[in-house]
């Protein structure tokens, strides 16, 4: 019967904890996911920051998933980047999720003070696909403004 028991309790936890999973709202789904590439671009991971890209990701000056990766390399090769969010709002339309972001920007080859700092905003546009959010989309109003 103590078999019994400690079986039915880890299935009761199993199931306890696929339904706070499933329950969790798709605005935070959409912020863990977006928190994952932030915390690799900081790790100075290229591979881990692009991994939610969706295949048909487009960026500011029609960057691809391929493009997004080689220049996070690049970059996260010479310099250690930090990043800060500032505004960090998230809407649902469906099975698409749309994201506004402001970031401080740091950069910093050594030292402790960020040889250079910026301020950025971002609108993010998430597909769901199967339970995954990928990014489908980057604009950058800044990249916007100088055409």
């Amino acid at each position: 019967m103590g078999s019994r028991l400690v079986s039915c309790g880890t299935a009761l936890a199993l199931f306890g904890a696929l339904l706070s999973c499933a329950s969790e709202r798709p605005e935070e789904q959409v912020r863990k996911a977006f928190e994952a590439c932030r915390a690799a671009v900081e790790a100075g991971d290229a591979a881990a920051a692009t991994a939610p890209l969706a295949p048909d990701f487009r960026g500011p000056d029609g960057m691809d998933k391929g493009t997004a990766r080689l220049f996070l390399m690049g970059t996260l090769r010479q310099e250690k980047v930090g990043v800060t969010v500032v505004r960090n709002e998230v809407a649902i339309r469906g099975a698409e999720a749309f994201q506004d972001l402001d970031l401080i920007l740091t950069s910093r080859s050594s030292g402790l003070l960020p040889q250079d700092a910026a301020h950025r905003t971002f609108q993010l546009r998430w597909r769901k696909t199967g339970g995954t959010w990928t990014l489908l989309e980057v604009q950058s109003p800044q990249s916007l403004e100088g055409r």
